[in-house]
């Protein structure tokens, strides 16, 4: 059986560039990116989670949000996104019975669905 021979060199390691281009934090709809970000490229429909509420500092960096997607007569999933600078973490969790209602600042909250 032959034996290989030890490496003898350390193994170079590729490091990824950080982006260098600064994010947009404030868009809160389609229409708002399209204005803000003029390569965006959409399919499908991007709107059909809609915002419950949102946050963000565009001389901090950072972002928090909260969307929903209505399944009629069954419940909302759930979207919570959290960004500080490049690092982002996002949660999603299913909350049955419950349905979406407009409320204050353009944003929307859940309810008590009537048809569960």
């Amino acid at each position: 059986m032959k034996t290989e021979e030890p490496i003898k060199e350390p193994v170079k390691i590729l490091e990824v560039p950080k982006e260098t281009v600064p994010k947009t934090l404030e868009n809160i709809s389609t229409t708002s990116a399209k204005v803000n970000i003029p390569d965006i490229k959409i399919v499908g429909n991007p709107d059909c989670f809609q915002l419950l509420c949102k946050a963000s500092s565009k001389s901090e960096g950072w972002m928090k949000s909260a969307k929903a997607y209505q399944i009629n007569e069954i419940g909302c999933i759930i979207q919570v996104t959290t960004q500080q600078g490049d690092n982002i973490s996002e949660a999603l969790c299913f909350v049955p019975g419950v349905s979406l209602l407009d409320d204050v600042n353009n944003g929307k909250r859940l309810v008590k669905s009537e048809n569960v």
